[in-house]
């Protein structure tokens, strides 16, 4: 679980989720150990509304960042003149 991070990145404890979810702390202190948790649908989306964050980002962590691909400008085409063709 990511729950950790998140909780640190905004200076918080255990206690001051607690406070902001209704979560008990020992049970925030238990998914915080335990990667393998397997939390209630209801206990994650009251610590992500906490936390402000989606709550697919408390179990699996924030979405991959998507390299943008760089553009290569392409050269101009020359096409050759055809002898005797009008020219434009």
């Amino acid at each position: 679980m990511y729950l950790r991070t998140l909780r640190k990145r905004r200076g918080w404890t255990q206690d001051d989720l607690q406070k902001k979810s209704k979560i008990a702390q020992n049970s925030i202190s238990r998914l915080e150990r335990n990667s393998q948790a397997r939390p209630s649908h209801l206990t994650v989306v009251a610590l992500a509304k906490a936390l402000g964050v989606d709550p697919n980002t408390i179990q699996f962590g924030p979405p991959p960042r998507v390299k943008k691909r760089r553009r290569v400008k392409a050269e101009p085409v020359v096409v050759p003149a055809v002898e005797g063709a009008p020219t434009v």
